[in-house]
């Protein structure tokens, strides 16, 4: 977008950043061009799921969760912290649980309660 031309306000507006992000990222733009973009880190440390066993979380939800043990299809963020605990042996918060859910575009299938 900068390349384009876009003002920060275009770039706040269609990427949902924060306006102090869109000017630090322009002046490294100015600076450096689409390398320097290219550069920054994502930051946080990696997965300790790692792209395998998000894969096989992703598979995991979109079956019942009846097939994994549980009393009904319906899958919570208590099982899913369950489930992981028994796979990979490691504890997730709940918040993080989430968004694991949501990254992999399956946020929708957690129900609201926290059984």
């Amino acid at each position: 977008m900068f390349e384009q031309g876009a003002s920060d306000q275009e770039v706040v507006g269609a990427l949902g950043l924060s306006r102090p992000t869109v000017r630090r990222y322009r002046a490294l733009f100015r600076a450096g061009g689409i390398a320097a973009l290219n550069c920054l880190s994502v930051g946080g440390r990696g997965s300790v799921l790692g792209k395998e066993g998000m894969t096989w979380l992703e598979g995991a939800l979109r079956e019942s969760a009846k097939n994994y043990g549980f009393e009904s299809d319906v899958w919570t963020n208590a099982r899913v912290r369950m489930l992981i605990e028994q796979r990979f042996g490691v504890r997730f918060s709940r918040v993080y649980i989430w968004q694991l859910a949501t990254n992999l575009g399956l946020g929708h299938v957690l129900s609201k309660s926290r059984r």
